[in-house]
């Protein structure tokens, strides 16, 4: 049997060619197909049953944990080398995957770990769509794209997807506005995986590194978790851009603890069909959107910045992560349900809720040089620039060392994205075009000093220079 929806397929007729309040679904209809030979599916529905074989296990299990006086303890076991390679990635998020593509196309092998099924973390899965901090202006009013590299290269190709993708503006000088394109998240996970498969990246998805193979304050690679059980990554080095400096806290680095708002976007559709000067009733915690604010002008994203649901979060905490995914989708629905029996936003509609919560930021970690606002004030970050984070909004543009990526004790390691900075320059760091520039900037400081047998902390700048304008870095 094939489905009644494969059969129309077949025949040319698509399901909007149906009739109107027909439903097309998987309901089998018949068919003369057979399984294939060695197929243990059900002869009556082979469109599914031809996928199916008897397959050996393919995993071991080992000792269990046990219990002893109330505490568990888990057996020593010996943890099987899954790959090895010149630099893993933790993380591929924005800062991993510029991470990942920087190092390989300087001449290392990459491996990228990544415990979701798709690129760009809180980007995509998490949907903050818009591409903040990406442009310095000029004395004479203009604003120049200062997050080149990987970034801008991805920002010129998603605008060339089409302009229901991105609304960027393909310009590097002389533009009029402040750029801040938005990216459709579909589109960008689709551009993220093509990039990273040209790159010649070793993809690991569903892995979440969860620990570090080290010697003293030397890392040597990292364990993962998966559905093979945990396995190890040996590499010369390593680039943590789990978000919450993961890597480096297993490595016994230091970092310090902050709270930070939790965030939870939402995709709503049919934006323009919200009839013009439809007003959000008084009574609403606040105001309904009345237009698209995406490429795609049928669709709105956004987050709930009221309280108490905007409140000091610990992403740590899973008890508090898991309480604030229940709250968002409950405020979400409960609001829009009220949108819906309210003029001019009958037909608005939740198209997604995020699927990866937003923890703004968790650990900062001490780095060579913790950059806070005095010491941009100062003018103390040193002239050893890997990169330039743009105009963010309340601040203007400023020039990114090279030892605000390096972490304190801890060796062969680098850190890159929402676990850098201060409290007071968190909300620059975590956005997404300075992700991708500290990300670039590790991927290229970790391949180097693999191919220069150095550590990070010692890697010479004008090699790291030279390489960053190999690959269009703005400096």
């Amino acid at each position: 049997m094939i489905t009644k929806r494969d059969f129309l397929r077949s025949m040319g007729i698509g399901v909007t060619g149906l009739a109107a309040g027909k439903a097309v679904g998987d309901e089998p209809v018949a068919s003369k197909s057979r399984l294939p030979a060695g197929s243990v599916g059900d002869p009556k529905n082979p469109s599914f049953g031809r996928n199916i074989f008897p397959l050996e296990p393919t995993l071991t299990d080992g000792p269990s944990c046990r219990i002893e006086n109330g505490e568990v303890f888990e057996p020593a076991h010996r943890i099987p080398v899954f790959h090895e390679t010149d630099v893993v990635v933790v993380g591929g998020g924005s800062a991993g995957f510029a991470a990942a593509i920087a190092a390989r196309r300087a001449g290392a092998k990459v491996a990228l770990v990544e415990r979701y099924g798709s690129l760009g973390g809180l980007f995509t899965n998490g949907m903050v769509l818009i591409m903040l901090s990406d442009c310095r202006k000029e004395a004479g009013g203009d604003w120049t794209l200062v997050t080149r590299g990987v970034c801008g290269e991805f920002m010129h190709r998603a605008y060339a997807m089409g302009a229901d993708v991105s609304t960027f503006e393909p310009a590097k000088t002389g533009n009029k506005k402040n750029l801040q394109p938005t990216v459709d998240p579909e589109g960008a996970k689709y551009l993220m995986d093509t990039m990273i498969r040209e790159s010649g990246v070793e993809m690991f998805f569903h892995s979440w590194g969860v620990d570090v193979i080290q010697d003293g304050n030397t890392v040597m690679g990292v364990v993962f978790e998966s559905k093979q059980g945990r396995q190890a990554i040996l590499a010369k080095q390593i680039v943590d851009c789990s978000g919450d400096a993961d890597m480096l806290f297993r490595a016994g680095g230091d970092y310090r603890q902050i709270t930070h708002s939790i965030g939870h976007d939402v995709l709503l559709a049919n934006m323009d069909r919200v009839k013009e000067g439809s007003k959000t009733p008084e009574e609403r915690p606040r105001k309904w959107p009345t237009r698209s604010n995406t490429a795609n002008k049928s669709m709105w994203w956004g987050n709930v910045r009221v309280p108490p649901l905007d409140r000091p979060g610990n992403g740590l905490d899973i008890r508090e992560l898991s309480r604030a995914e229940m709250e968002f989708r409950q405020f979400w629905w409960e609001e829009v349900r009220e949108m819906r029996k309210t003029p001019g936003w009958e037909e608005v509609y939740i198209a997604a809720t995020t699927s990866q919560i937003g923890p703004r930021a968790t650990r900062l970690v001490d780095t060579d040089l913790i950059v806070d606002r005095k010491a941009i004030a100062d003018g103390k970050l040193g002239d050893e620039t890997i990169g330039w984070f743009g105009h963010d909004g309340a601040h203007a543009a400023w020039a990114v060392p090279y030892r605000a990526i390096v972490p304190k004790k801890v060796e062969n390691l680098l850190c890159a994205g929402r676990c850098l900075g201060a409290g007071d320059t968190i909300d620059t760091f975590r956005l997404i075009c300075p992700c991708f520039v500290t990300g670039q900037a590790a991927g290229v400081a970790a391949a180097l000093s693999v191919r220069k047998g150095t550590s990070p902390r010692l890697l010479a700048y004008s090699d790291l220079r030279s390489e960053l304008l190999k690959q269009e870095v703005f400096l």
